[in-house]
């Protein structure tokens, strides 16, 4: 609330001539007992506002002194990690870390495994060879006993008594009158016997094929 003053200079005067003392001094008076009473009561609410708050903030640490004792501020027992060797050990973090095989891998042996592998490999591969071995001996013999076997059966059939029997039906001109050979069937029947022989042996080649 603000007081109104008037200035000395603006007071009437007395008609007298005199001033009016009176009432000089009551105004004076009344705005010392003005500002003095703002003046007291403007440090009385300042000192009632901080010591509200001081109040306040004594309340709060008090409140958070008495849940700190009564363990009310500490994290539950399960959400505090009863060792960190998992964090501070982690092998993963490692730059040169190498995973290790499971247990399973670990428990094989793979050398073992591998020579297993390569001996049956080998054992396979060696069967194979029996066998080809044993295909190729076969063909070798046959090679080697066709030509006389072929040989042996054309000169059983030249001397069969019914092949001469027929010859000297049909061409007589090759024996002579006893049935023996003279030099022409000789020479005639060694030519049929050479042919007859390359022909099969042609045909026998051809069918092996």
């Amino acid at each position: 609330m603000n007081n109104s003053t008037t200035s000395i200079s603006d007071l009437p005067s007395d008609p007298t001539g005199g001033t009016i003392n009176g009432n000089i001094s009551m105004s004076i008076q009344e705005n010392d007992q003005s500002l003095n009473s703002q003046q007291a009561n403007l440090p009385q609410s300042n000192g009632n506002n901080f010591s509200l708050d001081q109040t306040t903030i004594n309340q709060i640490v008090n409140g958070l002194q008495k849940a700190s004792v009564n363990g009310l501020t500490q994290l539950p027992s399960r959400d505090i990690p009863r060792t960190t060797e998992t964090i501070t050990n982690d092998a993963h973090i490692q730059p040169n870390f190498i995973p290790q095989p499971n247990p399973a891998q670990m428990q094989e042996d793979y050398i073992k495994k591998m020579q297993q592998m390569n001996q049956s490999t080998d054992e396979i591969i060696e069967e194979h060879n029996k066998k080809a071995n044993f295909s190729n001996s076969l063909d070798n013999l046959y090679d080697e006993i066709q030509t006389p076997l072929l040989l042996a059966i054309l000169f059983f059939i030249f001397q069969l008594p019914i092949f001469k029997k027929y010859l000297f039906l049909y061409v007589p001109f090759l024996f002579f009158n006893d049935g023996n050979y003279n030099l022409k069937g000789y020479l005639i029947i060694s030519v049929l016997f050479g042919c007859i022989y390359y022909f099969c042996n042609k045909l026998l080649n051809i069918v092996s094929f």
